[in-house]
């Protein structure tokens, strides 16, 4: 059986709208917008097309899950379900009673990670007291956590300072490679790495063969809310469409594999998904000045 891992969409909504976020363009925008399928339709089409699986994890992508419009969003989803496993990633940094609301489904939690933004909060205390109360609030309650940081060059010292600090608090803490400003498209920070910060770097952020997976072990299931309305997708660097959520529809026969230019989905038709964004072949193209 298939370990399914299903990228589900919540609102572009964040209160740290960091400069390096995938979502900066939309975050400043203001734009919003509810998933154009249901609960239900997404129910049909994993009874359809999923089952039997050896697990289904759900990741909430899109912006913050821990604020106010989100977290309703998701603990409705996890009411609705049954099976379903959850991966969570939050900032951090929203209020204590919202963390609280998944207490009653830790049992169906695979892990919460924390990331810890430190160009944006380290130098504010009340914010980074509210951090770590946060992460330890969770960790009291016996659900599993995890605090991440994105490995700036030049931060390095303070990031493994930070490790050592948590990893005596018995958390697991996690080094995530940085990209870059642009959606991760300029690369600037790796051309400064060398061979210590390739060490410092999680083995889940490395990829280790051609074959190229949001969580090493899982078929990757992207649904696209928002603009995309229920499209599925292998990868958001390749966007061919391989299902859609409320037309029940789905082509399993997919594959992303890493090539000299990035990635590509191979195995199903080049039907490609395009917006004002998303240019050639679904790809994002950065616009250059005033993108940062």
């Amino acid at each position: 059986m298939v370990r399914y891992y299903i990228a589900y969409p919540i609102l572009f909504d964040c209160n740290l709208r960091c400069s390096y976020c995938f979502h900066h363009e939309r975050f400043y925008s203001n734009y919003t917008k509810h998933q154009s399928f249901t609960i239900d339709q997404y129910k049909t089409f994993r009874d359809t097309h999923l089952l039997p699986a050896e697990e289904i994890l759900i990741h909430f992508h899109g912006g913050e899950p821990f604020i106010d419009t989100n977290t309703n969003t998701i603990c409705t989803f996890i009411r609705c379900t049954e099976i379903e496993r959850f991966d969570f990633l939050t900032n951090g940094l929203q209020k204590q009673e919202n963390y609280a609301r998944i207490l009653p489904y830790k049992d169906r939690i695979h892990r919460v990670g924390f990331t810890f933004h430190r160009k944006m909060i380290s130098h504010i205390p009340d914010l980074v007291k509210r951090y770590e109360e946060n992460v330890m609030f969770l960790h009291e309650n016996g659900v599993p956590v995890y605090v991440k940081e994105l490995l700036i060059h030049s931060d390095r010292e303070l990031i493994k300072e930070n490790k050592r600090k948590w990893k005596a608090l018995g958390i697991p803490f996690k080094i995530q490679d940085f990209k870059g400003y642009d959606r991760g498209k300029d690369l600037h920070e790796m051309k400064e790495y060398d061979a210590e910060d390739w060490y410092l770097v999680d083995f889940d952020y490395k990829k280790c063969n051609d074959t190229c997976t949001c969580m090493r072990g899982y078929k990757t299931i992207l649904i696209g809310g928002h603009t995309l309305g229920g499209k599925v997708l292998a990868c958001f660097e390749d966007m061919k469409i391989v299902g859609d959520i409320a037309k029940n529809e789905f082509n399993p026969n997919y594959e992303v594999r890493r090539v000299k230019d990035g990635v590509e989905v191979r195995g199903v038709p080049p039907v490609y998904y395009y917006d004002k964004v998303f240019r050639e072949k679904g790809t994002y193209k950065p616009k250059g000045c005033g993108n940062d």
